[in-house]
C-alpha cells in the first residue's frame, strides 16, 4: 500500500497581546489620572457645595429672622447688632432643643465631623472643652487617652442637651458640666483645651483665647486643639459674610466673618499662646488649629 505524503502543519506562533505602557491609552497617548480627577472633582463639588448654602443660608436667615422679629413685634432692622451690644445667649438657649437637626446635615456635607474627629482625637489627660454646645464632640474623644474631662459652656440649655446625650458615654470616661462663658478664669489646670466653634459666638474671642491658654497646664505637652470658622481668603466671600453678619447672628447667635487667625498675630493673643499646625477648608473659612501655651519661661525670653 502507497504511503500517504505527510501534510504540511504550520508551526504555532503563540499570540502576544501588545501591552501598553503604563499612563499610556490605546493610542499611544498619555492616559488621564483617575485618582486626581476625583480628588479635584471632590474639592470642585464641596467648594460649590459650600457656596451654595453661604449664599442660600443668608438668604433664608434674613427671611426668617425678619418673620420671627415681626412676629413677636420686635425690630427688623439690626443697625445695633454688635459683639458689645448683642447677647447671643437668648438665641442658643431657643436653638438647644433642635440645633443638633438644623446643623446635622450641613456638617455632614462639609466634612465637619471628619474634622471634629481628626481633632478631638488627640485630646489627652485632663480635658477643657469650652462652648460644649450639645455634645457634639462626645463620640470623638478616645476614652484610653482620656483621665478626665470638663465640658463647660455659657448656655444652660445648651448644657442641659449636652448632659443628656453624655448619658451614653458616661462609662467610658469621667467627667463633670459647668456653666460658664469661655472667657472665665480657669480654676484649674488641663492637659488638652478643646474649643470647637466656639469663638465664633463669645463677646471677646481675644479674651476667650487667652482663657484657654491659661487654662492649659505650663508645660511643652500642653495643646490648645480649636476648630472654629471665619473670614475666608477671597474677599468676594467675605463680602458675602460681612453683608450678612447682622442677620446671622441674630438667627445663630455666630459671628461668621470674624478674623479668626488674625487673632493670633495681635500682641496681647501672641504672649500667651504659639500656633503649632493649622489648617484652612472651604475657601479658608474653616479652621483647624493646633496650638500651645508660651510657657512663662518663654514669655520671660520674649
Amino acid at each position: 500500500m502507497a504511503k500517504r505524503p505527510p501534510t504540511f502543519q504550520p508551526k504555532a506562533t503563540p499570540i502576544r497581546p501588545k501591552i501598553t505602557p503604563t499612563g499610556q491609552a490605546g493610542n499611544g497617548k498619555p492616559a488621564p489620572r483617575l485618582m486626581p480627577i476625583l480628588i479635584g472633582g471632590g474639592l470642585l463639588y464641596v467648594t460649590a457645595t459650600y457656596v451654595s448654602m453661604v449664599v442660600f443660608k443668608s438668604k433664608t436667615d434674613t427671611e426668617k429672622q425678619q418673620d420671627e422679629h415681626h412676629h413677636h413685634g420686635l425690630p427688623t432692622h439690626s443697625s445695633s447688632v454688635t459683639p458689645g451690644s448683642y447677647d447671643t445667649n437668648p438665641v442658643w438657649e431657643k436653638l438647644a432643643r433642635n440645633y443638633d437637626k438644623e446643623i446635622g446635615s450641613d456638617e455632614f456635607v462639609m466634612g465637619i465631623g471628619l474634622m471634629r474627629r481628626w481633632l478631638v482625637g488627640q485630646a489627652k489627660g485632663d480635658v477643657l472643652e469650652a462652648s460644649t454646645g450639645t455634645g457634639r464632640n462626645f463620640e470623638y474623644y478616645k476614652p484610653d487617652q482620656v483621665t478626665s474631662a470638663t465640658f463647660t459652656d455659657k448656655s444652660e440649655s445648651m448644657l442641659s442637651e449636652a448632659k443628656s446625650k453624655f448619658e451614653q458615654y458616661k462609662t467610658k470616661f469621667q467627667a463633670r458640666f459647668e456653666q460658664i462663658n469661655v472667657d472665665a478664669q480657669p480654676t484649674q489646670k488641663y492637659d488638652t483645651v478643646v474649643d470647637t466653634f466656639g469663638l465664633c459666638s463669645c463677646g471677646d474671642p481675644e479674651e476667650a483665647l487667652i482663657s484657654l491658654a491659661r487654662a492649659c497646664k505650663p508645660n511643652e505637652e500642653s495643646r490648645i486643639l480649636l476648630l472654629e470658622h471665619g473670614r475666608s481668603h477671597y474677599d468676594w466671600l467675605n463680602r458675602i459674610l460681612d453683608s450678612n453678619v447682622d442677620k446671622h447672628v441674630m438667627r445663630w447667635g455666630c459671628w461668621w466673618n470674624r478674623d479668626l487667625m488674625g487673632l493670633f498675630e495681635r500682641e496681647k493673643v501672641k504672649q500667651h499662646i504659639e500656633i503649632v499646625k493649622v489648617y484652612r477648608w472651604h475657601l479658608g473659612t474653616t479652621c483647624y488649629i493646633v496650638a500651645k501655651p508660651r510657657t512663662p519661661h518663654k514669655e520671660q525670653e520674649k
